[in-house]
């Protein structure tokens, strides 16, 4: 029962890492000598950016490679190699559909030196234990016939786009807030 998701958060998480690794490996080849300062500086001018996008008040969608995790895999290697597939494909960061550009910003941060390396576990903690919790909490649907499984789950969590989009332009500001602070406080 949990052997899909289990490997779903390993994919994941793995990927993750990687790609956060990579980005902060970058970032220390381009800016490594770059002082506190100007690295939080350069920092929240991406967070910036990201709040005007996530704004809506120009028309402007998060950047993305907008197409979805290929699902076959689940159909074409069966539930525990195509989640843990899905989750490596998924874990790499800018593979996949993005809601807001928390993603681009939380990029920023590891790119300029703010975070280490290891940040993309906290990102792969924050989409894979959700969702582990939903599959070990959330009832199973009683008419599996009528109601595949997870689309009634799906449809209560794409409900609430919104408020989550809120919620992350609130989290993302207090941030941007203070980044910019503490480039001034020291």
């Amino acid at each position: 029962m949990y052997r899909p998701i289990l490997m779903l958060m390993l994919g994941f998480s793995l990927s993750a890492l990687l790609a956060y690794g990579l980005v902060r490996l970058l970032g220390s080849g381009l800016f490594g000598g770059m002082p506190g300062t100007g690295a939080k500086l350069a920092a929240a001018t991406v967070m910036l950016a990201c709040l005007v996008i996530d704004s809506g008040l120009f028309g402007l969608r998060t950047p993305m490679w907008r197409r979805q995790t290929p699902q076959q895999h689940f159909y074409r290697f069966g539930p525990a190699r195509g989640a843990l597939l899905w989750g490596l494909d998924t874990g790499l960061v800018l593979t996949t559909f993005r809601v807001t550009s928390l993603t681009w910003a939380a990029l920023g941060v590891t790119l300029f030196g703010l975070v280490p390396w290891w940040a993309g576990l906290a990102y792969a903690i924050g989409f894979t234990w959700p969702g582990f919790a939903l599959v070990a909490i959330v009832p199973s649907s009683k008419d599996l016939v009528e109601i595949p499984e997870p689309m009634w789950l799906i449809d209560w969590l794409m409900e609430k786009e919104k408020p989550v989009r809120r919620l992350m332009l609130g989290l993302l500001t207090v941030v941007f807030a203070g980044v910019v602070a503490s480039s001034f406080l020291g």
